[in-house]
């Protein structure tokens, strides 16, 4: 059922580009937390994997360090601040690379899914933001809520079924550990939580991937258009369709008056008589070939024999010439080669009656 926008019209119509562009500049933009979460879970499998080791040791080492040196403590504060600070600066050497990576990989989730996109429009002040019934109801009482709220109850209860079938199966093994080196044990739990965290990490795949989808298609449905706004949009890119008609009629007036004017440089008319003319000339040296100088059908061909008339340009009949004249060359271009035979002929033929109008 097609949305309705907030006079009651039903959204019927596609997103236009303007309206996308006009979004995107808003910061309102398809996204799916889902995919960064399952890509900030994948990193932090492989972080888990490869470096949560590392840092194991060097956490057993730092301990043994300063359990080691626990004697050289004189009690001061100085000290203390200074053994506190060395085991900051410890943690933070160990920490940082992988929160390194997560930023980089939350970072790249987002651009991934939106493009580069920066807009401050979210983040503006305003004071509908600050009625608190009116988020109560966005996120409580509202189907964009209610779609959240399911969506994490279906999430979790995914997650809970996965990861209790994942230490069933590997709950009969633990028992048999208390008789085994702590390296045993340890090594042991590390491939537990790493056979849980893999098969969660299908489940985010699965749930972002499906979640993409319905943003994506939730996106598109919030910027559908009603036919008024549609409408509305063509008037404002395009202008008013009826003063763009007015402007265009102008200028087809204006085009005509100037090719009217041109109709008295002519050689010949050609007709086929009364409902097409067009008007040729040939200057002998300067052209390659005979030029349209006008053409018209009903009253401006009917404008043209007059002013042809009045000019003492000689009008000739031909109608398959005037009709291919017409219709392939438009004003201001030279006639096609097919054509020269004929409207030579022609000319000869005007040329012929100017030269004895002359000697008589």
């Amino acid at each position: 059922m097609p949305k309705e926008n907030e006079d009651g019209q039903e959204r019927t119509e596609q997103p236009t580009a303007k309206r996308i562009r006009e979004s995107r500049e808003k910061g309102q933009v398809s996204k799916s937390m889902e995919v960064s979460t399952a890509l900030l879970f994948f990193a932090t499998i492989v972080s888990f994997y490869f470096y949560i080791p590392a840092v194991g040791m060097k956490m057993a080492s730092a301990a043994r360090m300063y359990i080691g040196n626990l004697l050289l403590w004189d009690g001061s504060q100085a000290s203390l601040v200074e053994v506190f600070g060395n085991g900051v600066y410890l943690m933070a050497g160990m920490l940082m690379p992988i929160l390194m990576v997560f930023l980089v990989v939350g970072v790249l989730s987002n651009i991934s899914q939106t493009g580069f996109v920066i807009s401050a429009e979210p983040i503006k002040p305003k004071l509908s933001k600050l009625n608190p019934l009116k988020g109560i109801k966005e996120k409580f009482f509202s189907f964009r809520g209610l779609e959240q709220l399911i969506k994490c109850i279906v999430i979790l209860m995914v997650i809970a079924l996965v990861s209790y079938q994942s230490i069933k199966k590997d709950f009969p093994y633990l028992p048999a550990l208390i008789n085994c080196d702590i390296s045993v044990i340890l090594l042991t739990f590390f491939r537990s939580v790493m056979h849980l965290l893999w098969n969660a990490l299908w489940v985010f795949v699965f749930i972002a991937l499906a979640d993409f989808i319905f943003q994506r298609w939730q996106h598109k449905q919030d910027l559908m258009m009603t036919k008024v706004e549609v409408k509305e949009e063509l008037k404002q890119t395009e202008g008013n369709p009826q003063i763009k008609s007015r402007i265009r009629s102008i200028q087809l007036h204006l085009a005509r008056q100037r090719m009217i004017h041109e109709v008295p440089k002519a050689d010949v008319v050609i007709t086929n008589p009364t409902h097409l003319a067009i008007a040729l000339q040939y200057v002998r040296g300067k052209m390659i070939a005979p030029v349209v100088l006008a053409k018209g059908a009903g009253k401006l061909a009917e404008r043209i024999r007059e002013v042809a008339r009045d000019a003492s340009i000689p009008i000739v009949e031909n109608k398959p010439l005037a009709h291919a004249l017409y219709t392939s060359v438009d004003v201001g271009e030279v006639i096609p080669e097919e054509l020269y035979r004929a409207v030579a002929e022609i000319l000869a033929y005007v040329y012929q009656i100017k030269g004895s109008s002359l000697n008589g």
